[in-house]
């Protein structure tokens, strides 16, 4: 790449090869001249006043890419389903989300593409629920152009069976509860797990289609679970103690097909249990959600209702990042907490 300084005065009629930006505290940050942009007489003038007295034309070899067209090039490398991506200028490339759903980003790639020389790409933490319309991503050319040799890496480093980011949409769940407790089976107090759940699943477009409630035993637990599924329920969600003096796990472990977890390195909602019934998720949810903003569920539900399968590994991952800050005021899920 040849760069050719050019005074100002003497650059009416050429073509700009990059965006030309005023800052104007605290009013805006914006390009005056974009990319391509022929300068007229009447623009030397603009060019003084954002202090420019020469500027650079570029002369890209043929193995170079201009950083704007790379910057896209690479974004649209990055982005799966459920995204879009666009230049706004300033040669970053935003990646978009273009529906609801459980953001995916594999870190590992996205670590790897940033070691390359002249590529920056910056993210938002992945696992989390997000909405259409969303940055979650951008990608940057460091210098006005790169070599296409570093460009072929990027995209070898992005190839594989699953895109680097994507947005998997959420399925539309009905789901059961069971809850236990002897002293709500038998209304000395009023049920507040009922309500909870429903919103959280209303969060995401689901529904609780059935409540069972039962005493703190295996054998009516186990039942109500078992009754659930036959309904053709999307979910199971089993609320109350999951200490070990509780019966929550052994009603579920009793049934179950297979117990992923018990317990998460997660605080609030240590004592979560995650079980299946073949496809169907058994969700053991400790009651000290409902003296709490959020919990481990917050993390777990939407993946869960996005056809995610964790693994024991994934949750013990969210040991790291999995401690609440309990804030005055809960900003969750834009906070720390999972990440």
């Amino acid at each position: 790449m040849k760069v050719l300084e050019i005074p100002v005065e003497k650059s009416v009629g050429m073509a700009l090869a990059y965006d030309l930006t005023e800052i104007v505290p605290p009013r805006h940050k914006r390009a005056v001249f974009r990319r391509g942009h022929v300068i007229k007489v009447d623009d030397l003038e603009i060019l003084r006043r954002i202090g420019k007295s020469q500027l650079k034309v570029l002369d890209l070899a043929p193995d170079e890419v201009h950083e704007d067209d790379a910057a896209l090039d690479l974004a649209r490398t990055l982005a799966g389903e459920g995204l879009s991506v666009s230049l706004p200028g300033e040669a970053w490339a935003d990646v978009v989300t273009a529906r609801d759903g459980l953001l995916k980003i594999d870190a590992a790639r996205i670590h790897r593409i940033n070691l390359l020389d002249d590529i920056l790409v910056a993210t938002i933490h992945g696992g989390s629920p997000v909405l259409s319309g969303r940055v979650v991503a951008r990608a940057k050319i460091r210098g006005l152009a790169v070599a296409q040799a570093v460009m072929d890496e990027a995209h070898e480093i992005a190839s594989g069976m699953s895109p680097v980011i994507e947005v998997l949409p959420y399925r539309t769940v009905r789901a059961g509860a069971v809850i236990t407790g002897r002293e709500i089976y038998e209304g000395r107090i009023k049920d507040g797990f009922g309500p909870l759940l429903s919103r959280r699943l209303g969060d995401y477009g689901s529904a609780l289609a059935h409540i069972d409630i039962v005493p703190d035993e295996v054998a009516p637990i186990s039942t109500a679970i078992y009754n659930a599924v036959a309904m053709n329920l999307d979910m199971v969600l089993v609320t109350g103690g999951g200490s070990p003096d509780d019966c929550t796990y052994e009603s579920i472990s009793t049934i179950a097909d297979e117990v992923v977890s018990y317990g998460a390195p997660v605080s609030p909602g240590a004592m979560t249990i995650l079980a299946y019934i073949g496809e169907i998720p058994i969700v053991g949810v400790p009651a000290g959600l409902l003296a709490r903003p959020r919990g481990f569920l917050d993390l777990l539900l939407p993946r869960l209702l996005a056809g995610d399968r964790p693994t024991k590994a994934d949750i013990a991952a969210y040991g790291y990042g999995g401690l609440c800050m309990g804030c005055s005021v809960c900003t969750f899920p834009v906070c720390p907490f999972g990440r």
